[in-house]
């Protein structure tokens, strides 16, 4: 199985996406051969939580054998843990943070601790990019902001989305052995064979497949898995298994 652990929909404001819809979405997991999505609403990403989150869990609810359903929140419009206790209790399976992009806060802050003990409470991941996506006019978010939520929290797991090579691999390498609730999702990661050098150093029980899809082509990560040189064992918990056990979400 697999099961994407970073997939979106909906509009993008920076240019014209080709694929935006559910229904695109869907279609390009069923060329892919992608069963399970963990999705979230590009709205999510620039302000507008509340109708993002919305948005995520009716599509979810129409679909709710192939999507995991997946929030945003942000300090703004009373965003903490009350509001990631109603989102759970309607169907959300994980939280996003982007302070980089939601602006107003840090991971050092006051409301991300809130949220980050709160999705641990209930037993959903926080995801915390570095970047929304492989493009480098994105300022990335340190990975040291990551390291210290996943120190604070040790009992809610962190998902480290979005490094790609050279020093932040090393960085990801580095830290994640430190924490037995940090993981990575490879969609923004590159370099020759960068999955099985990752699972060498960190294990392929912490890595995630991941697309990034629409903002990426799937194709990319797909191929990425499909070449890892790594045991059927590891490419399975790393396909699905993972990210399965994770978001509570059955194969």
């Amino acid at each position: 199985m697999r099961f994407d652990a970073n997939a979106f929909f909906g509009h993008w404001p920076y240019w014209p996406l080709p694929q935006t819809s559910g229904q695109d979405v869907l279609r390009l997991m069923d060329r892919f051969g992608i069963e399970r999505a963990a999705i979230t609403s590009l709205r999510g990403l620039h302000g507008d939580w509340h109708e993002a989150n919305i948005e995520t869990l009716e599509l979810a609810g129409r679909y709710p054998d192939r999507f995991a359903p997946i929030g945003c929140m942000s300090p703004m419009r009373e965003g903490g843990a009350d509001a990631l206790q109603r989102f759970v209790a309607d169907g959300g399976r994980g939280v996003r943070l982007y302070p980089q992009l939601l602006q107003g806060y840090s991971l050092a802050s006051p409301f991300a601790d809130e949220v980050a003990a709160t999705a641990g409470e209930l037993g959903i991941p926080v995801i915390a990019p570095t970047r929304p996506m492989m493009n480098f006019r994105f300022a990335p978010l340190p990975i040291a902001d990551l390291e210290g939520l996943a120190a604070r929290h040790p009992g809610t797991t962190v998902i480290l989305s979005g490094p790609n090579y050279l020093s932040e691999f090393r960085t990801v390498c580095e830290t994640i052995p430190r924490y037995a609730n940090l993981y990575i999702e490879v969609a923004c990661m590159q370099g020759f064979q960068a999955v099985a050098r990752l699972v060498s150093q960190v294990g392929a029980d912490r890595v995630l497949f991941g697309t990034g899809m629409p903002l990426h082509a799937p194709a990319c990560n797909v191929a990425k898995l499909e070449h890892a040189r790594i045991e059927p064992d590891q490419l399975r918990a790393i396909a699905g298994e993972n990210a399965s056990r994770i978001f509570g979400v059955g194969p």
